[in-house]
C-alpha cells in the first residue's frame, strides 16, 4: 500500500485531494506497538472472543501481556467508565446486552482498550470457509459518492459513475454507496441522512467521490469513465495481497437485523469492522438530469452507519468498530443488531426537520449491506494512517462467505 494511487496521480490535481481526517491516531488503542525488552515492554490486554452472548455461561477469556511475559497475578481490571471490574481467572460475562470496554493495570503500567460485545440472542454461525488455509482474499474498493437531488454538477458525476460501473469488471472491484448527506438550492431530498460522514470525509462539495475512506476527489470537466476505471484497477491491486477475507451471515426477522461479520486477517494487524444499511429504489426528482430517466431512482443510498467512534483526540471517525490485533490466519467477530423501527423513526424525523423528506417506509427486497474492514499502512513518507481493506455487498437475509481469488 505504500504505493497508492499511481493512476489517480495522473488525473488533474487540482481536484484530487486527500481527506484530511484520514489520518491515523498513535494513541488509537487498537493499535499497539512492539516491544523489545522489559524496560520498553507494554501491556496488552487481549480477549479470545470479541462477541458473547449473555446466557448459557458464555464468557470470554482475557489475557493480559508485558511484553512477551503472560501476567497472570496483581491485575486490576476497568471497564470504559475507568470502574473497577472483577474477573474470576480472567473470564468475563455479561448478564445484560451491550457494549463493554475493558483495560488492565499492572503496577506502574496502563494497557490500551478492548471492547467486547454481548448480546441476548443465538450468535449466527459463520459461514464455512472454503479455503481454510488460505489468506489470499478478492479486494474490493468502498466508493462512497456523496450527492443530493438539488445539485447540478451531481449529474455529471453520476453520468461518468454509471459508465464506469457499465464495465462488469470495473464493477465487481467496487462496492458502491451513496451518502445524500447535504441539501442544495433547498431541493427536498427523499434520501437524505444526517450523519457527520460528508465532514469526516472531508468532501469541499458536492459531487464528491470518496474512495475507501482514503482519498476523495470532485468533479471536473474532462473526467471519463474510463479515469475511473483505472483507478479501480489500481485501488484493488494495491492492496491484493494485504485485504482481509470477510464472510457475514445476515438476518432480518421482525424489524431486527442481525449481522454477524467475520474478519480472515491476510497479515497480522489491528482491524476495524464497519457496516452501511443501503437501500435502492428511492424515487428522487434529480436536477439537471436531462433525459437520462436513471438518475431519478436512487440506489445505494446509505440509510444507516454503524461505523463510528472518538479517537482520542476528541474527533470522530467512522473507520469502524475496533476488535483489536488479528494475527495472519486467524478470525475476528463482530455482531451487528440494528431495530429498523428505531432507525426509520429517527431518520424520517431528521428528514423533516432539516429540510428534507419524511422517509418512506422500507422495502425489504430493496435492503442490503455494504460491510467493511480497515486498518493501518504506510505512505511513503513513513506515515501511518486508516484505509479501508476491503469491503462487500450483502444481503440482509443470507450468507457471504469469503471470496478468495
Amino acid at each position: 500500500m505504500k504505493n497508492l494511487f499511481k493512476y489517480a496521480s495522473l488525473l488533474l490535481a487540482a481536484v484530487m485531494l486527500f481527506s484530511c481526517h484520514g489520518y491515523y491516531d498513535p494513541n488509537d488503542p487498537a493499535y499497539g506497538g512492539g516491544e523489545e525488552d522489559d524496560a520498553n515492554a507494554e501491556l496488552k490486554i487481549s480477549s479470545d472472543r470479541n462477541l458473547i452472548q449473555t446466557f448459557g455461561g458464555d464468557h470470554a477469556n482475557i489475557t493480559v501481556t508485558l511484553g512477551k511475559k503472560v501476567i497472570t497475578e496483581d491485575v486490576i481490571f476497568f471497564d470504559g467508565n475507568n470502574q473497577i471490574v472483577n474477573l474470576p481467572d480472567f473470564k468475563f460475562y455479561a448478564s445484560e446486552p451491550g457494549e463493554y470496554e475493558l483495560w488492565a493495570n499492572y503496577g506502574t503500567y496502563n494497557s490500551g482498550r478492548i471492547s467486547i460485545k454481548a448480546i441476548s440472542i443465538e450468535i449466527p454461525e459463520t459461514p464455512a470457509d472454503p479455503k481454510p488455509s488460505s489468506t489470499s482474499f478478492k479486494a474490493r474498493t468502498l466508493i462512497t459518492e456523496f450527492t443530493t437531488t438539488g445539485c447540478s454538477w451531481c449529474p455529471s458525476m453520476k453520468r461518468v459513475l454509471h459508465g464506469a460501473l457499465e464495465n462488469a469488471e470495473a464493477a465487481d472491484k467496487v462496492v458502491m454507496t451513496a451518502c445524500h448527506s447535504s441539501l442544495v438550492n433547498s431541493v427536498k431530498d427523499p434520501a437524505f441522512i444526517k450523519t457527520g460522514y460528508e465532514d469526516f470525509s472531508g468532501a469541499t462539495g458536492l459531487p464528491f467521490v470518496y474512495c475507501d475512506m482514503h482519498y476523495g476527489f470532485g468533479y471536473y470537466n474532462g473526467l471519463s469513465a474510463n479515469d475511473l476505471i483505472g483507478l479501480f484497477d489500481e485501488l484493488c491491486a494495491e492492496k491484493e495481497d494485504v485485504a482481509a477475507g470477510i464472510a457475514v451471515t445476515s438476518s432480518l426477522e421482525d424489524g431486527q437485523l442481525v449481522a454477524k461479520v467475520t474478519v480472515k486477517a491476510a497479515q497480522t494487524g489491528s482491524y476495524r469492522i464497519g457496516a452501511f444499511l443501503l437501500e435502492d429504489g428511492i424515487y428522487g426528482k434529480q436536477t439537471s438530469a436531462g433525459s437520462d430517466d436513471w438518475m431519478h431512482n436512487h440506489d445505494n443510498v446509505i440509510r444507516h452507519i454503524d461505523s463510528r467512534y472518538y479517537s482520542n483526540a476528541g474527533r470522530e471517525q467512522f473507520y469502524g468498530h475496533s476488535v483489536g490485533e488479528v494475527e495472519a490466519g486467524k478470525t475476528a467477530d463482530y455482531v451487528f443488531v440494528w431495530m429498523l423501527d428505531e432507525i426509520w423513526d429517527k431518520g424520517a424525523l431528521n428528514g423533516e426537520m432539516y429540510g428534507g423528506y419524511y422517509w418512506d417506509p422500507f422495502v425489504e427486497n430493496n435492503l442490503h449491506l455494504a460491510v467493511f474492514v480497515s486498518t493501518v499502512t504506510t505512505d511513503d513518507k513513513g506515515n501511518e494512517y486508516y484505509y479501508v481493506n476491503n469491503a462487500v455487498d450483502c444481503p440482509v437475509n443470507g450468507q457471504t462467505p469469503y471470496e478468495y481469488r
